[in-house]
């Protein structure tokens, strides 16, 4: 998907306020949020928007969230290893 795509689609969902999740338990947000945008559900580790991979959490989660994970599989330049 491509960033504007996204930009108005998020617009229209962030303008319906609140919606329930679709989905019971911990990856029910993050369904939820892709199923509004049209973006299919899949397990593999490729970004969702532009080269970027979507994050969503709920509010009152305490969990962390790994915004940069090093993943081999997607990398499109070598990573940094140091000196």
């Amino acid at each position: 998907m491509k960033q504007k795509e996204f930009q108005t689609k998020f617009i229209r969902l962030r303008e319906k306020g609140y919606v329930p999740s679709k989905r019971n338990g911990h990856t029910g947000i993050g369904y939820t949020l892709e199923s509004f945008l049209g973006i299919p559900e899949n397990n593999n580790a490729r970004p969702d928007v532009e080269g970027a991979e979507l994050k969503a959490h709920r509010t009152k989660n305490k969990s962390l969230i790994t915004l940069f994970t090093f993943n081999n599989k997607v990398w499109k330049i070598p990573a940094y290893r140091g000196s």
